[in-house]
């Protein structure tokens, strides 16, 4: 919840002060919620054909590396 008020309240007054452009930020927050979890996104590369897949969390699961 902590992430969720930051993500649609902070980020994009933070591109409007910085950027003047609000809305291009409010774009990368949405798009961010569509994104598949990190579970999908592996599952998806296994079907692609790729062995022995994995990820890492980084910063609380925020971001993650796939390997």
């Amino acid at each position: 919840q902590v992430y969720d008020a930051y993500s649609f309240h902070v980020i994009p007054t933070i591109g409007q002060v910085v950027a003047g452009d609000s809305k291009s930020y409010q774009y990368l927050v949405e798009s961010i919620r569509k994104f598949g979890t990190q579970e999908q996104l592996k599952g998806r590369m296994v079907e692609a054909g790729f062995e022995n897949v994995g990820y890492t969390n980084m910063t609380g699961g925020i971001v993650a590396v796939h390997e």
